[in-house]
């Protein structure tokens, strides 16, 4: 779970995933995209934040220097994903429910 691929790979690849459906604009989609949104990026945040937990559970049972050793990054890089994931999260809750409140 910890190997840099699998660590950084999967939330440079929901990022892309982000990406596509932030510029995807087809009219009749257009509803479902902020939805879509909002689901890659909640998996962003869950992905990130369960990487960086089971991150310092290996901490604890080594030396950070040693982590950084084995893996080839330092455990604090794991924070970045997980960061970003929440951000994009709270954005994209905030606009899910003003749009759901428009068509009320």
């Amino acid at each position: 779970m910890l190997n840099p691929l699998f660590a950084f790979g999967v939330p440079a690849a929901l990022l892309v995933a982000y990406a596509v459906f932030f510029f995807f604009k087809k009219a009749k989609q257009k509803e479902y995209r902020r939805f879509v949104l909002t689901l890659i990026s909640v998996f962003l945040t869950t992905f990130s934040y369960q990487v960086y937990n089971y991150s310092q559970t290996v901490i604890k049972l080594s030396t950070p220097d040693s982590f950084e050793k084995n893996f080839g990054y330092s455990q604090g890089r794991l924070i970045v994903p997980f960061i970003l994931g929440a951000i994009l999260t709270v954005i994209n809750v905030y606009y899910l429910f003003r749009q759901f409140r428009k068509k009320e």
